[in-house]
Order: structure tokens, then C-alpha cells, then sequence
């Protein structure tokens, strides 16, 4: 049982892993073009369309607490693999516990939607879209993106004496981790159900 265990946990390690790194890798290389203010370079700003928030919210709605790994480690990986220059991995100036305030804020939106019953927790990107099946997942990116934004730079500003973090900041952290998500959601969605009208998978319906 352990084994079966362990091997599920490395098959969704891996697959978190990939898919966050493949939003986030698109995300850098659309920052070139600067399109929403995706520039790394334009300082502690916020971009208005944070793709990789959508593989956190996905991959924890989807993996739960097994894909918690996972994501921390893409989180302070992946910026420093794809550009070590302005995202030097430095345990000092709290990016790395940032990340953590980001996970917690999905894992806070999840925990308290079901408490709530606000959903039968049964979630699939393949089910014919509707607000009964989607609800859930839109209000964890509605609350995460919120808590993000506060907790994440509250993180930041605790740690980091020489960095000041404006209303204006924390707001463009918000919209962006919503923007971004919800962007993912919605290409995702249409990718599935390209895919189940030319019958090259199989709806669970």
C-alpha cells in the first residue's frame, strides 16, 4: 500500500511540476513582447495576467495536499531556471516564503469553500460547462488571488525592510493572479472540448 502510495505521489509530483513550469516558462517568454505588463524588469509591480496562478489553483483543486510539493518547489525553481539574473533564489529576501502565502491562500479559499458546502467538490475540466460545475473552482481563484496579493506582499514588506508595497501593487497582484488563472481555465476548457468533439477522448458523461 505504501508503495502504491509513493509511486502516485512521484506520478503527480511530476505532473505538477511540468504543467506549472510550462505555464510559467509561456508566461516569461510572453514578458518580451510585454504584454500586460508581464516585464520582469519593471520592478516589484505585478503582472495583470500571473499565468502560473492557475497551475497552483488547478493542480490543488485537482491533487490536493500531494501536489503541495510540487508547486513550492516550481515556485522558487522555475524563475531561477528560466532567468537566474533578476531571480536569484535568495532565502533572505522572503520570495521563497511569499511562495509559501501563495499555497496557503489556495489551501484557505479550498478548505473554506467546502466548508461552506458551496460545492460537491466534484470538479472536471471534460464536464459540459456550467455554473453548477464551475462555481467551486471560480470562487477559489476569486478568494486565492485575493489572499495572494495581501499575503504574499505582506510576506514581502515583513522580510524585506528596503522594499515599500503600495494599495496600487497589492491590487495588480490580485487582478493578476485572476486574470492568469482564469486564462488558463478557459484555454484549457477549450482545448478539452476540441478534443471531445473530434472524439479524440472521451467524455466522463
Amino acid at each position: 500500500m505504501q508503495k502504491l502510495d509513493l509511486v502516485h505521489f512521484l506520478k503527480v509530483s511530476i505532473t505538477v511540476y511540468f504543467f506549472y513550469m510550462v505555464l510559467w516558462g509561456t508566461w516569461y517568454a510572453l514578458h518580451i513582447i510585454d504584454i500586460a505588463n508581464m516585464r520582469v524588469d519593471n520592478g516589484w509591480t505585478g503582472s495583470l495576467v500571473f499565468l502560473p496562478h492557475g497551475a497552483r489553483v488547478l493542480m490543488f483543486c485537482f491533487f490536493r495536499y500531494h501536489s503541495l510539493p510540487a508547486l513550492y518547489l516550481a515556485d522558487i525553481t522555475g524563475p531561477s531556471l528560466l532567468n537566474h539574473e533578476p531571480y536569484d533564489i535568495n532565502f533572505i529576501d522572503g520570495s521563497n516564503v511569499a511562495s509559501i502565502g501563495c499555497l496557503l491562500s489556495i489551501i484557505v479559499s479550498v478548505e473554506l469553500l467546502r466548508w461552506t458546502r458551496i460545492s460537491d467538490d466534484k470538479l472536471s475540466l471534460l464536464k459540459p460547462i456550467s455554473f453548477t460545475n464551475y462555481k467551486f473552482l471560480f470562487l477559489v481563484i476569486v478568494l486565492s488571488s485575493l489572499l495572494s496579493g495581501v499575503i504574499s506582499n505582506s510576506i514581502i514588506v515583513i522580510l524585506n525592510d528596503q522594499l515599500t508595497i503600495d494599495v496600487l501593487t497589492i491590487l495588480r497582484f490580485m487582478i493578476g493572479d485572476f486574470l492568469g488563472a482564469v486564462t488558463v481555465v478557459v484555454l484549457l476548457w477549450i482545448i478539452f472540448s476540441t478534443l471531445i468533439d473530434k472524439r479524440m477522448i472521451i467524455s466522463p458523461d
